[in-house]
Formats: structure tokens, sequence, C-alpha cells
């Protein structure tokens, strides 16, 4: 466009020189017409682009890593043909990406309608904003460039994936609790929790007569446990001060790991409490999509609703025996590691996974170095990849 530009200006100061020098009509005429074009051409192609309808479709949600599309449809309702309209994106760029090279730039022709689709997909977990910023259009000089703007972003929410854990560092009490699960004296049977495969060591009684001829397969009854074996998944929702691309992959790890660690949790008899500013309880492995949708749908801000400090001092008063917490954070304070250490030495058990920033700060590093001395367990995680 610049070179257009260069060239008109050229070619109307050279029929300007030279009408003046020589006097010939024919070149005022030239003259004229090299101004009166421009603005006739952007005016036309101004009223063209607002004579483009355009409506666009994304989904609400998609999952984080997996490709999904906008699909934008353009109708021109002119007698003007565009030989190229460029459709523009607005999404964060921290977070969100196109997944090809194409451009999305298109051929209108006179009352046609077309149908482009523009993929992506989210790099994080979390809400994000995504959208169409507008259109713009070339007029038929080349020389100027006409947008439209659209109505903007909307928010499309990334779910987290859940990774499968072979292990982690439990109190040593609470497998042999939840191994217990089936223990007549750990059971409630006036509540059914669950269904599951009969096993040898079942006693006869606890067989569901009704779903094993229905299913052809022997089935037994998992009762309501009465075992404390709890485990509080504490995850601390502070946004960290940082560019937002290194925020965003800090929070995506604390909240994937919270879910892969209250997954395994679950699926070995550990009911969970999950905590954020809300409290979400899980009893069974059936139950563990609640927990998910809460993780799902959390929303980091620089001051949450509530920190870990207070969660940690709530749960601390509200325990009935030891608390089994793992507090997941970006954020290693003095106060924090304080509680943990004072919890620690009054016999509960307390695991930390500390997910850095990539510069940690030196007063984080020297908290680090007190706790590895201490009972505390502590996981270090700088991706949140397992």
């Amino acid at each position: 466009m610049t070179k257009q530009r260069f060239l008109w200006a050229v070619l109307f100061i050279g029929t300007c020189v030279a009408a003046y020098f020589s006097g010939e009509r024919v070149l005022f005429f030239s003259a004229t017409v090299l101004i009166i074009l421009p603005a006739a051409s952007y005016a036309i192609s101004f009223l063209a682009l607002c004579g483009i309808g355009i409506k666009h479709a994304q989904p609400e949600a998609v999952t984080k890593g997996e490709e999904a599309a906008i699909t934008a449809v353009l109708h021109n309702r002119t007698p003007l043909p565009f030989s190229a309209v460029e459709v523009i994106l607005n999404a964060d760029e921290n977070a969100v990406r196109r997944t090809d090279d194409a451009p999305t730039i298109l051929s209108l022709g006179a009352f046609a309608r077309r149908e482009m689709e523009i993929p992506f997909e989210v790099e994080f977990r979390g809400f994000y904003a995504l959208g169409l910023r507008a259109i713009r259009v070339t007029d038929a000089t080349g020389l100027f460039r006409l947008s439209r703007k659209l109505s903007g972003a909307q928010e499309i929410l990334s779910l987290p994936q859940v990774a499968e854990l072979a292990d982690f560092s439990l109190a040593s009490n609470l497998m042999t609790q939840a191994s217990s699960r089936f223990d007549i004296r750990d059971e409630d049977y006036s509540t059914i929790s669950d269904i599951r495969q009969y096993q040898p060591t079942d006693s006869i009684k606890r067989v569901h007569w009704k779903l094993t001829a229905k299913r052809n397969e022997w089935l037994v009854k998992i009762f309501q446990s009465n075992a404390l074996n709890i485990v509080s998944i504490i995850l601390d929702t502070t946004r960290m001060e940082l560019p937002l691309r290194e925020a965003y992959a800090l929070e995506d790890a604390l909240t994937e790991n919270a879910l892969a660690i209250a997954k395994f949790c679950l699926n070995r008899g550990m009911p969970v409490d999950f905590h954020t500013p809300q409290k979400t309880a899980a009893k069974t492995a059936a139950e563990f999509q609640a927990i998910y949708q809460t993780a799902a749908a959390l929303r980091f801000a620089q001051d949450p609703a509530a920190d870990p400090h207070a969660i940690i001092s709530r749960e601390l008063n509200n325990a009935a025996s030891y608390l089994n917490a793992v507090i997941l954070t970006s954020r290693l304070t003095a106060p924090l590691c304080e509680r943990i250490l004072n919890a620690a030495n009054n016999g509960h058990y307390i695991a930390l996974m500390y997910c850095p920033p990539e510069t940690p700060d030196d007063e984080s590093e020297e908290l680090c170095k007190i706790i590895v001395e201490s009972t505390v367990k502590l996981i270090r995680n700088y991706t949140g990849h397992y």
C-alpha cells in the first residue's frame, strides 16, 4: 500500500507540473481525476463495507491443547465485489494461538455469501478472550485500507487435562485407612456410595443381586465409609505479578497438579476436600467430576477471597483429628511457611507442592531450605508436567 500511494503521488505531482507548464486542458482534467477518483473509491468502499453482514460462532469451552475453530460467515449485500476481505482475530495472544498459517482473507463477490474457519488452540486452563475484532478491505485504487470494528472478544473457557499419577506421597496412615474402607467397622450400611466388581475376599452378603443378574457379572456394594482418611487439597488461587504468559503457565500447573492428586486419592478410596475460595467435597471416584468442574471454573486473582494461610487455619480449627493436607502454591511466604511448620510440629501431615516462577526470589529459596529440613514433604514442580 505504501508503494501504491507513492506511485499515485508521483503521478499526480507529475501531471500537475506538466499541466502548469504546458497549459493543456487534458492534463488539468487528468489531475482532477487523480484527486476525485481516490475520494470516490474511498466513499464507495466505505458504504460497501458497511453492507457486509458477518456472523461468527465459537465454542463456549474447549479442552486445553485440543484444536477448535471459529466459524465466520460473511454476506455481501451490495453489488460491489471485494477481491480480498480480511478477518482479524481478537484473542489473548498469551494463551490462544492459531494452529495454521493460512491467511484469514477471502474474496467476496457481489451479493455473495462465504464461510471460513479459523482454527485455534488454547495453551492453558482458564478463561481467555477470543472473538473477531474487525474486517478489513482495500479500496479499488489500493490507496486506502478500511476497517470495520466488530463486537469484540467473548470469553472462552479452556478446560484442564487430568494426568494419572502412579504414586504420590501421603501420610502413611492414609493408605492403611483407605484399605479398610470395606471393613464393616468403617462403613455405614444405610448409604451405598459405589458399586464395583466382586473380589475373592468380599462377603457374599455384599453382593448386589439385582445388578449382578442384570449385567451378568458379580457386583458388590460399597457403603459410605466412616474412616477418617480425608485428604484436604488446598489450592492457592493468588495471581502472581508476572508477565501474563508465565502467570498463566503457573496457574495451569497448580490446577492440573491439584486435579491429579485429587483423582489419585479418590481412586484409592480416600475422600477429598478440595479447598479454593470455596470448598468442594468428594467421597468416591464417581464424585471427581464435582472437583473437576470447580477447578475448571477457577479464576485466579491478585487478592483472592481466601488465601492458603486462612484456609489452613480454618481447617486446623475445625479438624476433629489430625489433618492430612496437600498445599499447592506458587507464592511461598514467611507467614505461610510458619503456619505449615507449626501444623506439622503438632502432628498434622502436610505436603507442600511449590511451583515457583522461572526466577524464584531469594526469600522463597531460603524458606524452601527450611521446609526441606522439617518433617513437611516438599515437592518442587516447575512445569506442571509429570
